[in-house]
């Protein structure tokens, strides 16, 4: 009985280990296969410019979107997605992708001003609310680099201001301590600052919710409901701040301050 049950454990481990043997090897060519599916993220983006050279807009935009959908998101794949769908006449995802990539590169001239000569085709023309002085500056300020940019500053800043403070507690003379203490107080103020711009900086990049209109156009409603009264209209391509949501409804405001809700599907986020 103790035999037969030692050899039915062998038995039973050998045929683990095929199943182990076989699922290795499956798992391994499935790997293979999907990565073969992908493809190379660099030669499909060359497909793409390919297409885009040859006026093929519609497969270009295909190829694109095709790369953002596999996770490769880039500035120039939606910088060069916007342009297709410009060519296209779709006015409303050319500025949805190029505010994009904005997101990713705020200093990029060539983007700016496509989104300046895209928005000449949008039918919304209004002036924007004047800000508050000192938020007017801060949020000029704040644009002024990438956020990156700003935490590097700031990191530098905080070592110049530990530095001061350290030669102004060890200094072995009054002068070198005035000196220290003068410099640690300014790196103080300094420091302070240049948090407030980078933190600025990145709710305007990563907090700060915005959207394109994508229907032609669209009453806002003064409640997230069918029933509720029509605001006023806008059109394709509009830009609108997300300030909250309900269900399937957002709130949004236009640049000239009038607020409503919108149903998600009229708008994509940027």
């Amino acid at each position: 009985m103790n035999m037969l049950m030692l050899k039915i454990r062998k038995s039973s481990a050998l045929y683990n280990s095929q199943l182990l043997r076989v699922g290795t090897w499956l798992a391994l060519l499935l790997f293979f296969s999907v990565n073969l599916k992908a493809g190379d993220p660099q030669e499909d983006f060359k497909k793409a410019g390919a297409y885009y050279q040859k006026q093929d807009y519609e497969n270009a935009v295909k190829n694109y979107e095709d790369l953002i959908k596999s996770g490769h998101v880039a500035t120039e794949v939606y910088y060069n997605l916007g342009n297709c769908y410009f060519k296209t006449g779709n006015t409303a995802h050319a500025l949805l992708n190029y505010e994009r990539a904005r997101r990713l590169a705020p200093d990029d001239d060539d983007i700016n001003f496509n989104i300046k000569i895209a928005s000449l085709k949008v039918v919304d023309k209004m002036d924007a609310v004047p800000e508050i002085f000192y938020k007017r500056w801060l949020k000029l300020i704040a644009s002024a680099f990438a956020t990156d940019t700003w935490t590097k500053i700031f990191i530098s800043c905080a070592w110049f201001m530990f530095f001061f403070f350290a030669l102004y507690l060890v200094a072995p003379s009054a002068s070198m301590k005035k000196f220290g203490f003068i410099f640690a107080v300014l790196f103080i103020f300094l420091t302070g600052s240049v948090f407030a711009f980078a933190q600025k900086s990145y709710a305007m990049t990563f907090l700060d919710q915005h959207a394109i209109v994508s229907s032609t156009s669209v009453y806002v409603k003064s409640s997230p409901d069918e029933k509720g009264t029509d605001q006023f209209i806008i059109h394709e391509g509009t830009k609108v701040d997300v300030l909250d949501e309900l269900g399937e409804w957002k709130k949004i405001r236009i640049a000239n301050g009038s607020i409503g809700w919108l149903k998600q599907t009229e708008i994509e986020i940027i």
